[in-house]
């Protein structure tokens, strides 16, 4: 695949179904951006936009990318996870994040996948998961359970609101999952998209 007609692929969905495997298996085909805290090592003295700072990063690895690139991980997800915690003073408010966001975007330092492809299972089969996996602690497992509903109900406005392209797998066992994975990309051809509109969109989804 020429460097021009490389896609940006985006695995979302629930802590410990399977993205990080799924990523691993593909890894011959495509170049794998593991998440931030996977990616980057915190140092102590980060700025309260390091986290942020490190998805500009890792969009930037994609595109400098002859193969196309999956990410392990929404490049925007502190948009929705800020959102459905609340904006908790721990994190950014939500004026922050969406103006780090906005001017990144106006710079085109960023841009929204070509393709989200969303992971969906049953919340039993979630912990199976959690309890086979020995190799990642995943702490604050159950609060991440928490955020499901919400997470599925922002992708499905991206889905049915936006042009973004987002499709929701049922994640079965890993040779299905990984033939639905390789077909619906193949399916997918990469198109223009106004990201600051898109974002417009988000911003007034969120801030009704």
């Amino acid at each position: 695949m020429k460097k021009e007609e490389a896609l940006i692929v985006c695995f979302e969905g629930p802590s410990g179904i399977g993205k990080t495997t799924m990523g691993e298996l593909l890894s011959d085909d495509f170049n794998i951006v593991p998440e931030v805290n996977l990616l980057f090592k915190r140092t102590g003295n980060e700025s309260k936009f390091w986290y942020c700072e490190k998805q500009v990063e890792r969009y930037e690895i994609c595109k400098k990318s002859s193969k196309s690139s999956i990410l392990d991980g929404d490049i925007f997800q502190p948009i929705w996870y800020n959102w459905v915690c609340n904006y908790p003073p721990v994190f950014l408010s939500k004026e922050e994040t969406h103006n780090f966001y906005r001017t990144c975007l106006d710079e085109e330092r960023i841009a929204f996948p070509d393709l989200y492809i969303i992971f969906e299972t049953d919340v039993e089969e979630l912990w199976i998961r959690k309890e086979r996996d020995k190799k990642r602690q995943r702490r604050n497992f159950e609060k991440h359970l928490k955020i499901i509903e919400p997470l599925k109900e922002y992708y499905k406005f991206l889905d049915q609101k936006t042009d973004l392209e987002v499709r929701f797998i049922e994640y079965t066992n890993i040779e299905t999952t990984k033939e639905k994975v390789l077909s619906t990309i193949k399916k997918n051809n990469k198109k223009s998209i106004d990201d600051l509109k898109v974002f417009g969109q988000i911003e007034d989804w969120i801030s009704p």
